[in-house]
């Protein structure tokens, strides 16, 4: 197959990574710098996965024109998802089927705006930035969900999508077509609401969030209002989602440090407006007022805006 990895950091070099390896056809599109260093040294891939060297990519600094490809994974973060949508239907890349496989919510209904057919999938494993052209696969968390937003969808689509999942299976990323995908969606943009932005605010791993009594208390209750709104928005969350989220999400993942550490560190900006900013906007739909969530997001929109004023990001 031929897929295009659409904004190739951490997670998409690591996903394109096992599929070039298992001898697809894998286009890398790319930070300037991230996608030199591979041209020249390759991607250098360490953790849990072993250590290896994956060279076998068509490189890309700028969007391919008048291009087509059996897939194309969008791992772009979610402040760039509408840019994102905006390019590839200038650009006039095509595809049986765009994938967004990002954080947060509100992916879907963007990239929809300008693209289409679109899918979602939820990733949930770990990758660190190490520098351009390495990374470092520190958490697997559970296979890839793959599944369409809307209930509506086609039949053929369903089908490609399941192959698309065996494929992965396949190249070393167990995948699973998943009917409901809206459920683990926001099972993981809560759990992320949970925790990254206190580990943010604390500069500590997920498993030290949930060991501190008071930090666990803020989670706890950042859940409760994304569990609530979600719930309203057709997501079928069980009632339990704290015990779930104590018992069964963070201990793969208590040694993580979170993606936005690093985006804060790096650029200045985070996902949080379709983490915790996603979940006040939903609730606000509804006539409820998540105000934890509410709270966090202000917190780290003033320490983005700090990061911005301070270290010159933008």
């Amino acid at each position: 197959m031929k897929f295009l990895i659409f904004g190739a950091g951490a997670i998409g070099s690591a996903i394109g990574s096992k599929l070039s390896l298992a001898g697809h056809q894998v286009h890398l599109l790319g930070r300037k710098e991230h996608i030199s260093a591979i041209q020249k040294n390759g991607l250098d891939i360490d953790g849990i996965w072993g250590k290896y060297n994956v060279r076998n990519f068509y490189l890309h600094t700028e969007p391919p024109q008048n291009s087509f490809y059996d897939a194309v994974f969008i791992t772009v973060k979610t402040f760039s998802t509408e840019e994102a949508g905006k390019i590839i239907s200038q650009s006039k890349i095509k595809a049986k089927i765009f994938i967004s496989a990002q954080n947060g919510l509100g992916n879907y209904e963007i990239l929809s705006d300008y693209i289409k057919p679109v899918a979602c999938a939820r990733v949930i494993f770990g990758v660190v930035f190490n520098s351009p052209g390495k990374i470092n696969i520190t958490v697997w968390g559970g296979p890839i969900l793959l599944g369409f937003w809307e209930k509506n969808y086609d039949q053929d689509l369903r089908k490609f999508l399941i192959e698309i999942s065996e494929v992965l299976s396949e190249a070393g990323l167990p995948s699973e077509f998943c009917e409901d995908i809206r459920t683990p969606i926001w099972e993981k943009a809560i759990y992320n609401s949970a925790l990254n932005p206190l580990s943010v605010i604390l500069n500590s791993t997920y498993g030290e969030v949930v060991e501190n009594e008071f930090s666990c208390a803020i989670a706890k209750e950042i859940i409760s209002e994304g569990v609530y709104v979600g719930k309203m928005e057709g997501a079928n969350l069980t009632e339990n989602f704290f015990d779930y989220f104590i018992q069964k999400l963070v201990p793969p993942t208590r040694s993580h440090i979170s993606s936005m550490i690093q985006d804060i560190n790096l650029r200045g900006k985070t996902e949080i407006d379709s983490m915790c900013g996603a979940i006040v906007k939903y609730g606000l739909k509804h006539n409820f007022f998540p105000k934890v969530n509410f709270t966090m997001w202000n917190l780290l929109k003033s320490i983005e805006k700090m990061k911005a004023k301070n270290k010159g990001f933008f």
